[in-house]
């Protein structure tokens, strides 16, 4: 049975049971790879492809603070010859509008050399013909960013089994 995961205020609205003791001690530094929110079953990896830096950087550190070991390239060709090199991820996030080869394109490319990773793309603009597009070269998901813990958390008990 998967767990139920509660806040804050739905807890105190619940009869007030405590809350979970704090994973970082107050004023400690929060290191991702000792302190996330989450654990989980098998180890869970994934690759954010975003052309933009701040974008990247904040997938990154929200996949990483629910304890996914999680790299990040800025490129389709980047994301292309790392999987080619050998990398594989359970998850890849990646942003249909990408400089260069496009993510819709970088999708049905990757699909082609047979990867079987969940890929979802996160894009600031949702726009249901391209979403359409992304599904059909073989993505998985398209969400609208800013995305949340309701949005990646069932995708990814899925991908631990749960």
């Amino acid at each position: 049975m998967a767990p139920t995961y509660l806040l804050p205020r739905q807890i105190r609205a619940n009869g007030g049971e405590k809350l979970p003791q704090r994973r970082n001690p107050p004023g400690g530094e929060f290191n991702p790879e000792t302190n996330t929110f989450m654990t989980w079953r098998n180890r869970l990896t994934a690759l954010v492809v975003d052309s933009e830096s701040f974008c990247r950087m904040l997938e990154k550190s929200f996949l990483s603070a629910y304890g996914v070991e999680t790299e990040d390239v800025e490129s389709g060709s980047a994301a292309f010859e790392l999987i080619q090199g050998g990398a594989t991820f359970d998850l890849i996030v990646i942003n249909p509008h990408l400089c260069g080869i496009s993510g819709i394109e970088t999708t049905r490319l990757l699909r082609n050399m047979g990867v079987q990773s969940r890929i979802v793309g996160s894009s600031a603009m949702y726009v249901e013909e391209e979403r359409s597009c992304f599904l059909r070269a073989g993505g998985d998901h398209y969400v609208e960013k800013p995305f949340g813990p309701h949005l990646f958390i069932p995708i990814l008990q899925q991908l631990d089994n749960q």
